[in-house]
């Protein structure tokens, strides 16, 4: 069966990337209409595609709706968090009555982890020649057990004490599930990280900056948009973010994929057919 040229398949989800980009940026900043945060979800599908095409062929729809249905409780977990810690509001949120703010705040959320994925995969694809590939022994279980009372202990911190401790928000949740990544049978980053092995560490953490620095700036102009509000650390905005706020994106987006990679192990121990979706 003939299949179309890698190239062209390539070229085809570039123009489909550009296509809902450009648009969802323009919406995004020239307008405040109600809508505007399909906009946002226009924006970031078309990044997450054009970072894909810089990696290699887009991972497929299947795939791609696999990671939004894994984002939209991350980022609600998140916005949980923060319900105590107070770090962030989102201006123009009274235009909208709990169920309209509940769904288009889930579109938008949907983009958050294909947007990472994606960023890693053009990192990495970007960074080959960098950072070499470090051969790395399994994590221990006794590694796992403390990196999962570790996420558990800084987690029950932020949400006891969280004008001292907000910063764990970002922390908590890696340590916890790279534990249970460990505990599945997984790679974890930890115990990469204290072999000597920092090429996933960096790759992973680049990305999240990647799209930190993009979610900042397309937020910046936009409306409704999302102001923080930090205790001590407020100050040198880089747009809405005060700089040291950005290495928050970093601990954000290794949680993230090692949930995937958690997901992952689970989809293929509990499938029929030991396919991952």
């Amino acid at each position: 069966m003939n299949q179309a040229p890698r190239h062209s398949v390539k070229g085809a989800h570039v123009a489909v990337g550009l296509g809902l980009l450009i648009p969802g940026w323009v919406v995004l900043w020239a307008t405040t209409a109600f809508l505007n945060p399909l906009a946002f979800l226009l924006l970031w599908t078309g990044a997450a595609l054009l970072m894909w095409s810089a990696h290699r062929d887009y991972p497929g729809v299947r795939r791609h709706l696999t990671l939004a249905a894994i984002s939209v409780p991350i980022w609600w977990y998140f916005e949980a968090i923060n319900s105590r810690t107070a770090n962030w509001e989102y201006l123009g949120r009274d235009r909208y009555d709990d169920i309209e703010f509940a769904i288009l705040a889930s579109l938008a959320f949907a983009t958050v982890v294909p947007a990472l994925v994606a960023a890693t995969a053009m990192v990495n694809r970007l960074t080959l020649d960098l950072l070499p590939e470090t051969p790395t022994q399994p994590g221990s279980r006794r590694m796992a057990i403390w990196l999962v009372a570790l996420g558990i202990v800084t987690g029950a911190a932020t949400l006891v004490l969280p004008d001292v401790f907000y910063p764990l928000v970002w922390i908590a949740p890696f340590l916890l599930i790279d534990g249970l990544v460990i505990l599945g049978g997984g790679n974890s980053i930890v115990s990469e990280l204290s072999q000597g092995a920092r090429r996933r560490a960096s790759v992973v953490g680049a990305a999240g900056l990647v799209c930190g620095g993009l979610w900042e700036f397309w937020n910046f102009w936009s409306f409704p948009k999302w102001t923080y509000d930090i205790p001590v650390l407020d100050y040198v905005p880089v747009f809405e973010m005060p700089i040291l706020g950005y290495g928050g994106y970093v601990p954000f987006a290794w949680s993230v994929l090692q949930l995937v990679a958690l997901v992952d192990i689970a989809a293929k121990k509990w499938a029929p057919t030991g396919d991952t979706p």
